[in-house]
């Protein structure tokens, strides 16, 4: 295969005599390059070129999207030919009667001779293809384009016509190959891209982070050779054929070769690029595309093994590879492979890498490797319109050796500038009109502005001023967890405040169980269960229980409870909200199993478990365990990390005020649930006598 690219015209190359390049071999009427003109609209062309197709040749829609490309890169590659008089991407009014009426022309071969200088740069993507389209759509196609110049067309439109494109035609059942531009644009301002440094993005999709980072230095450094930029500095690895050519297509756009975008799977090998880049700004696959299991690939990354704990934080892989791992734990590995020592990399993770128990070892790995420099909490909603409601975060690091860091950055991004459903929302102004930018656009309402600057200025100086979205954490306070959202300053405030008073972990004033009961192989034939929904968060009593047969009993099934104990929920969505559940167990449900979702308090020392009690209903308590919560879709609390749980202990005397108010309390709520049974009984009984 060639690697000319697509810019045969450029400093230092050899040019090529274009092919039909002398007027009397080009009919007239075909345009002259001084007559092409930029297009404003390309996305509504490119619409309509897509619905021609779609009706005339009866194709899918992925097809569609590979023809028309074909057609495009035929297109930039023709105008990219100096000393042409006339253009041979275009079709005359003749030619087209005479398509019309079957008589042969020369424009068939005109567009085929075309093709094949284009396979021959691109033979990854096309060979043994030959353009498919009819000789009428052809036509049709390259007459809404001939006129048009797709060089001096402004970025901006062919970006987002392009992408739309690729996003019509190969967007995927989750939209695996598509990252929301609010969170591309933050990434690279963050980042912030200098001109001699090389950026890689092994995951790159359709190309966003990459032309961003176009964008961004260009922005910065007027005076930079575009194309040169390109091909010297920018490189991108898609496995997807169609997406790496649509990425080759959208950097050939900006003046590249198109040569920066390699079709190849960035985790099988490919060790030429370890060790060779400046900058990593990558979204690797999550979520969708289930698990890597070719043992070839396994074998050659540390995180797909089996790790065990040596100390606290401190782990070791062992020689056991793991039968399957998920792609964007071997991404954060191979990114970090990329990068040259000091390097930087923005990565876009699920929250889960960054906080389940089970996702520890990788973290350790990750703060062996490099500085973490930033944490970015990004809001749930905004990969929703893109396919997946996974929330995800962006993670800065520093490939080691690095300057040390005393400090980390973490914010909190809420607002994207759209709804769930990719609508936009803009900003408005006190009088509630919508803010227009200088250009006379308006203003996105999104947070990436007031992170990016905030960002600019810790990393300038280590120091910012702390907003509600953004924050700085002392490097040293980094735990086992990495996410923004468990190190929020309110929260950081009330532990040191709960430590000043001498507060207690809830391990040291109570035992959790943590074994199951063994009711399954017991002679019982039926048990009583206490499900979460069963719990009335605001009397602290369990409401009902369940009578079901042991064989019946769901998994969830887990600890029997006892009079005296406390029960509280760990699992749910109302955990560590005002409806948490939480009760004291009475003598009515002595001997019950209750669920998993619910951890079980017995043995108190130093404390009246009514007190307890009443403490689980405050804000500091439920504070604490949202803060302590894993996961989105099933938020839980690990029972390691309630053990952690902080609660003040005043006096005895005060205890046990508290805890009389609380017995009082209780006791008029189980006197009204038996006034209002009865009630309902003698209601339903009179019923029965006057109809017998």
């Amino acid at each position: 295969m060639s690697k000319t690219g697509l810019i045969l015209h450029a400093e230092g190359r050899e040019e090529q005599e274009p092919l039909f390049s002398r007027d009397n071999l080009l009919p007239e009427g075909l345009p002259r390059p001084e007559e092409l003109k930029p297009c404003r609209n390309l996305g509504a062309l490119f619409d309509d070129c897509h619905n021609y197709v779609y009706a005339n040749e009866g194709i899918l829609k992925e097809r569609i999207f590979h023809e028309i490309v074909k057609l495009l890169i035929m297109k930039l590659h023709d105008e990219h030919y100096i000393n042409q008089r006339r253009m041979r991407f275009g079709i005359t009014a003749t030619e087209y009667r005479q398509l019309h009426t079957d008589i042969s022309t020369t424009f068939e071969g005109r567009l085929g001779m075309l093709f094949n200088e284009i396979k021959q740069q691109f033979g990854e993507h096309f060979a043994n293809e030959t353009l498919t389209l009819k000789p009428l759509t052809l036509a049709y196609i390259v007459d809404r384009l001939q006129f048009i110049s797709l060089s001096d067309t402004p970025g901006d439109i062919k970006g987002e016509a392009f992408q739309a494109f690729v996003y019509r035609h190969q967007r995927g059942d989750r939209g695996e190959f598509f990252t929301p531009h609010p969170i591309v644009r933050l990434a690279v301002e963050m980042i912030a891209p200098r001109p001699e440094e090389v950026i890689m993005d092994p995951a790159c999709g359709s190309g966003g982070f990459l032309i961003q980072s176009i964008s961004y230095t260009l922005k910065n450094d007027p005076k930079i050779d575009k194309a040169l930029y390109i091909r010297e500095r920018i490189r991108g690895i898609e496995f997807n054929p169609d997406i790496s050519l649509s990425a080759s297509v959208r950097l050939a756009f900006e003046g590249g070769s198109g040569d920066e975008i390699h079709c190849a799977n960035s985790l099988a090998g490919n060790d030429q690029w370890n060790d060779s880049c400046d900058i990593i700004l990558t979204n690797p696959p999550f979520g969708s595309k289930g698990k890597i299991e070719d043992q070839r690939i396994l074998k050659a990354y540390a995180l797909s093994r089996k790790w065990h704990r040596i100390s606290h934080d401190n782990w070791e892989p062992t020689d056991v590879v793991l039968p399957g791992q998920s792609p964007e734990i071997l991404f954060i590995e191979k990114s970090l492979r990329m990068l040259r020592p000091g390097g930087r990399m923005a990565i876009v993770l699920p929250d889960g890498i960054l906080q389940n128990i089970s996702n520890e070892h990788i973290r350790s790995w990750v703060k062996h490797q490099a500085n973490v420099l930033a944490v970015v909490s990004i809001p749930q909603e905004a990969f929703i319109p893109y396919g997946t409601g996974i929330k995800t975060s962006l993670l800065f690091l520093q490939k080691k050796p690095a300057r040390n860091s005393s400090k980390c950055f973490m914010a909190i991004m809420k607002k994207v500038g759209y709804d769930v459903k990719g609508q936009p929302i803009y900003k408005r102004d006190g009088k509630g009109k919508l803010t227009k930018s200088m250009s006379g656009t308006f203003v996105p309402d999104d947070d990436v502005e007031e992170i990016g600057v905030s960002y600019k200025a810790f990393y300038k100086d280590g120091f910012t001023a702390e907003t509600k979205t953004c924050y700085i954490l002392d490097y040293a306070a980094l735990n086992t967890r990495l996410d923004a959202e468990h190190y929020k300053p309110d929260d950081q405030t009330l532990i040191d405040q709960l430590k000043l008073i001498g507060a207690k972990k809830l391990c040291e004033i109570a035992d959790i169980l943590t074994e199951s009961d063994d009711f399954r192989l017991g002679d019982e034939g039926e048990i009583r269960y206490i499900a979460i929904s069963e719990i009335d968060a605001r009397t602290m009593m369990v409401a009902s229980q369940q009578k079901i047969k042991v064989a019946e009993a769901p998994s969830r099934a887990t600890y029997r409870v006892h009079k005296g104990d406390i029960i509280t929920a760990i699992a749910g969505a109302s955990t560590g909200t005002s409806r948490h559940a939480s009760a004291i167990i009475t003598k009515e449900e002595d001997g019950a199993i209750c669920s998993n979702g619910l951890a079980v308090l017995r043995n108190f020392r130093g404390i009246e478990p009514l007190f307890l009690l009443a403490f689980m209903r405050t804000d500091p308590y439920l504070r604490q365990v949202r803060r302590l919560m894993t996961g989105h879709a099933i938020p839980a609390v690990s029972i390691d990390d309630l053990s952690k749980i902080l609660v003040p202990l005043p006096p005895a005397d005060e205890q046990r005020r508290i805890a009389k108010s609380v017995e009082s309390m209780l006791r008029m709520n189980q006197q009204a649930m038996e006034s209002g049974s009865k009630i309902i009984m003698d209601t339903l009984q009179a019923i029965s006598v006057m109809n017998p």
